[in-house]
C-alpha cells in the first residue's frame, strides 16, 4: 500500500469514526441493557400474562376479537399478530373503518387461552421501552431512524478502515502488546487496536444488521409497493358480499403452508392486504425459521387461498437481521458474550476519541514565525 493510500484510509477511518462516535456510545450503553431486556421485564414485573394449563386449547380468533371490540364497538379488527416467542399473547389492532394505516387506533393484548385482556403500556412508560426508542430512532421518529441508520453505516466503514490501518502499523509491533509508560496516547492507541480487532467480525455484523433493521421501513414499504402490491393487483374483484370467519381465514392460509405458524394476519383494505383479500403470513418454528416469512392471499368472500408466495430476498435479510443483532436466540450464554463485546466496543470508542483528542497539534503561526526569525538571525 502507498503512502497516500494508508494517509486515505486514515482519513476514512479517523471522520467516519468521529461523526458516529457520540451515537455509538448511545447505542452500546442502551444495547448493553437491552441485551437482557426479558430478564428486566421479567424482574419489573412488566411480563404479558402467558399463563395455561397443559393441553388447553386456544380460544378462537374470531372470540379474541369480539373480546377486543367490547372496550370500543366502533373500531373494527385491521390487524392481528402473534409472538412467536410466547404462544399465548395474542395482538389485535382495532383502528376506524376507512383508516388503512396504524396510526389512528389502539393495540389490544389478549391472552390466546383464556381472553384475559391485558394494558398495553405506552414505549415510554417502561425501562426496556424507553430504551429501545432511544435506541431505535433517539425519539424523533422516522428521522431519527434514519440518522441512525446512517449512523451505523459509517461505524461498518470505520470498521473496514480501521482494519486496513492497523494491518501496516501491526508490522511494527507484536499483536496484543501494551506499551504502558509512553504516555496516554500511546496507551490508548494499544487499547484501541486491541480491542478494535478483538471485536471486529462482531462490530462488523452488529453494525450492518442494525443499520438494516433502521432502515426496515424502507425495505418494508417498498415489498409493500412492489411484491404485496403484485399479488394483489392480480386479484382485483372488489368485495360483494359479507366476509367468512377469521378462523376459517387462519387455516386457508395455514393448509397453503403445512408445518408453519401464523404470524400476522391483515384485514381487507388495509396497507398489508387487497380490498377483497386478507393476507395471512406465516413463519416456521425454529429461531431460524421464525424469520422466514410467506404470504398467502385468502377471498375474503369464499374463504379461498388466491395466490400464495415467499418473500423476496431483501425482506429475508431484514427479519435475519433481528437476532444477529441483539443476540437473542442463544439464551443466556450468548447473551452474555453479546454483552461483553458490547462493553469493549464502548472502549474502542472512549479510546479511539482520546486519542483523537490527544493528536500532535500543529504549530500556531506565531510560533512558527518566531522559529523562523530565530533561523534566520543565526544565518
Amino acid at each position: 500500500m502507498t503512502p497516500a493510500s494508508l494517509r486515505g484510509w486514515r482519513l476514512v477511518h479517523r471522520w467516519t469514526s468521529l461523526i458516529c462516535s457520540a451515537n455509538l456510545l448511545i447505542l452500546c450503553v442502551t444495547g448493553l441493557i437491552l441485551v437482557f431486556h426479558h430478564e428486566i421485564q421479567h424482574l419489573m414485573g412488566e411480563d404479558l400474562d402467558s399463563s395455561y394449563t397443559e393441553g388447553q386449547a386456544r380460544l378462537p380468533l374470531q372470540t379474541l376479537v369480539d373480546i377486543a371490540q367490547k372496550a370500543d364497538p366502533a373500531l373494527v379488527p385491521k390487524l392481528l399478530s402473534f409472538d412467536a416467542e410466547d404462544k399465548a399473547v395474542s395482538y389485535i389492532y382495532l383502528g376506524k373503518p376507512e383508516e388503512s394505516g396504524f396510526d389512528l387506533g389502539r393495540w389490544v393484548v389478549l391472552n390466546g387461552f383464556t381472553g384475559a385482556n391485558q394494558m398495553l403500556k405506552q414505549p415510554e412508560e417502561t425501562l426496556v421501552g424507553f430504551l429501545l426508542k432511544l435506541h431505535v430512532d433517539l425519539f424523533t421518529g422516522f428521522a431519527g431512524q434514519m440518522f441512525v441508520g446512517v449512523m451505523g453505516l459509517l461505524f461498518v466503514v470505520s470498521t473496514v478502515s480501521g482494519l486496513v490501518v492497523y494491518g501496516p502499523f501491526m508490522k511494527k509491533l507484536a499483536f496484543g502488546i501494551l506499551r504502558f509508560g509512553r504516555g496516554t496516547r500511546i496507551g490508548n492507541i494499544d487499547l484501541h487496536n486491541l480491542f478494535g480487532v478483538a471485536t471486529l467480525v462482531w462490530a462488523f455484523v452488529v453494525g450492518l444488521t442494525g443499520a438494516i433493521l433502521s432502515f426496515s421501513p424502507l425495505i418494508t414499504g417498498y415489498w409493500q409497493k412492489t411484491e404485496l402490491a403484485a399479488m394483489t393487483a392480480r386479484h382485483p374483484e372488489p368485495m360483494t358480499g359479507p366476509a367468512v370467519p377469521i378462523d376459517r381465514v387462519a387455516a386457508a392460509g395455514l393448509a397453503a403452508f403445512p408445518g408453519k405458524d401464523l404470524a400476522f394476519i391483515a384485514y381487507p383494505g388495509n396497507e398489508y392486504a387487497g380490498s377483497r383479500h386478507f393476507s395471512v403470513i406465516v413463519r416456521g418454528h425454529t429461531e431460524l425459521t421464525q424469520r422466514l416469512l410467506s404470504v398467502a392471499l385468502v377471498d375474503a368472500e369464499t374463504g379461498v387461498v388466491a395466490e400464495a408466495a415467499g418473500t423476496p430476498w431483501y425482506m429475508t435479510v431484514l427479519m435475519l437481521s433481528g437476532p444477529f443483532h441483539f443476540g437473542d436466540y442463544g439464551g443466556l450464554p450468548l447473551q452474555i458474550i453479546w454483552a461483553l463485546f458490547t462493553i469493549v466496543t464502548g472502549v474502542v470508542t472512549v479510546t479511539g476519541f482520546v486519542v483523537w483528542l490527544k493528536r500532535p497539534r500543529a504549530r500556531s503561526l506565531s510560533d512558527r514565525t518566531a522559529s523562523g526569525a530565530k533561523l534566520g538571525s543565526k544565518a
